[in-house]
């Protein structure tokens, strides 16, 4: 199936809490996705998937259809249907798999593949782990064993936190090998929801190997990627499906070692917060509040990615609440925000509303879209909201970056 989606944007003057730059245009991608109620949109990847120059974005509807938007113009994508997943997923994302030079999709316990030069736009799906047959709720790739490749990082608090050697074969194997990381996240037991998307991933310790944030404690990497010890983190709170959060490691202050931001997802009054890291062989970190001056109560944040939006020089923190009645916000709209590093050491925050027309995101992701050198975004909703902002209709949404 394709389908040619004209974009319907909203230039956004952003005034509030004294701003004077615009950081982002607004258009839909879509609003023609389906509305049911039980319908739920995952695995989000964003990757030139036609390698065409610009990227384009890959949503799904669980246990259900699997669509690629095409990237033609800032007003315009085109909507292919690449394939079907059989389970309820919700985390996702685009790597080489087979390392043909082709951005794939892995989801699940299913990865596709994309059909290349020769077959553009389609993809074929292959299984990499049989036994999952519940939802993943995050999924990234990283050097887990530092040998070089890439692997995939999964959460799921019905299934466990694992990660996967991609084997030189991934066609023809019948199961891709498994490590876990942890068990304690089932349901059962700690029940950790969410955790190390999008960037929860990196050198906490500084002993040359990756480590792995989750709410309220991060997994020491004892240097081989098997062997694992927790450790406390002191930023993480239950929310209404446990233990949740959105997280990113990164050297916010400058001073050499790996501070991790965080922001609490799938609850209400969600807050966001820099974990300053003591640089110690064992670290211990200061948490660091980031501030809420917008009026209202705030909602979910199921989003994060930390960057240099506005090309300042400083890294900034981008979060969106999400549509679901039961962990709106209250007292204001759906919106976006910005918190503006002021002083380039992680001292000073600003709080900048970038979006306020009650209509939300869920697990937003940055890329150069357009290729004019700064970080747009893509995002979709996780289900469907009857009072958003246009009428109840489910969307697809792009940030054009206005910093160039």
């Amino acid at each position: 199936m394709k389908l040619l989606f004209p974009g319907i944007f909203i230039c956004l003057a952003l005034t509030t809490n004294a701003q004077d730059k615009t950081w982002f245009t607004h258009h839909f991608v879509t609003t023609d996705l389906p509305t049911e109620a039980w319908l739920r949109f995952g695995t989000p990847a964003v990757a030139d998937f036609d390698q065409d120059g610009d990227q384009d974005f890959v949503l799904s509807i669980t246990k259900g259809p699997v669509f690629l938007f095409e990237y033609i113009s800032k007003d315009e994508w085109v909507q292919h249907e690449i394939g079907q997943i059989p389970t309820a997923q919700l985390g996702g994302g685009a790597y080489d798999v087979d390392s043909d030079g082709w951005p794939d999709l892995v989801a699940g316990g299913y990865w596709f593949k994309n059909g290349g030069k020769n077959h553009p736009m389609t993809f074929q799906r292959f299984v990499y782990d049989e036994d999952i047959d519940r939802e993943i709720h995050d999924l990234i790739f990283a050097d887990m064993n530092n040998d070089g490749h890439q692997d995939v990082v999964v959460l799921g608090d019905a299934e466990g936190c694992f990660w996967y050697s991609i084997p030189a074969d991934p066609q023809n194997a019948v199961k891709w090998p498994r490590h876990t990381i942890s068990l304690d996240v089932l349901n059962n037991k700690t029940d950790i929801h969410g955790g190390f998307f999008p960037g929860g991933i990196g050198d906490i310790d500084g002993d040359g190997d990756p480590d792995v944030v989750l709410p309220g404690r991060w997994m020491r990497n004892e240097g081989d990627g098997i062997v694992w010890t927790q450790q406390f983190l002191p930023f993480g709170s239950i929310g209404y499906w446990g233990l949740s959060c959105r997280s990113w490691i990164t050297d916010l202050d400058g001073d050499g070692d790996q501070d991790i931001v965080m922001v609490g997802g799938d609850q209400v009054d969600s807050r966001g917060a820099w974990l300053e890291n003591d640089g110690k062989e064992n670290p211990n970190f200061t948490v660091h509040l980031l501030p809420l001056k917008a009026e209202g109560r705030r909602g979910s944040f199921h989003s994060l990615w930390v960057a240099d939006f506005d090309l300042d020089g400083d890294e900034d923190i981008f979060t969106i609440e999400q549509e679901d009645a039961a962990i709106l916000p209250e007292g204001a709209k759906i919106r976006a925000f910005v918190w503006e590093n002021i002083d380039g050491k992680g001292a000073h925050f600003e709080e900048r509303i970038v979006l306020d027309q009650h209509t939300g995101g869920h697990d937003i992701q940055f890329a150069d879209v357009d290729g004019d050198g700064d970080l747009d975004a893509y995002y979709k909703i996780w289900r469907t909201l009857t009072t958003n902002g246009i009428g109840g209709k489910t969307h697809v949404d792009y940030l054009e970056n206005k910093a160039k």
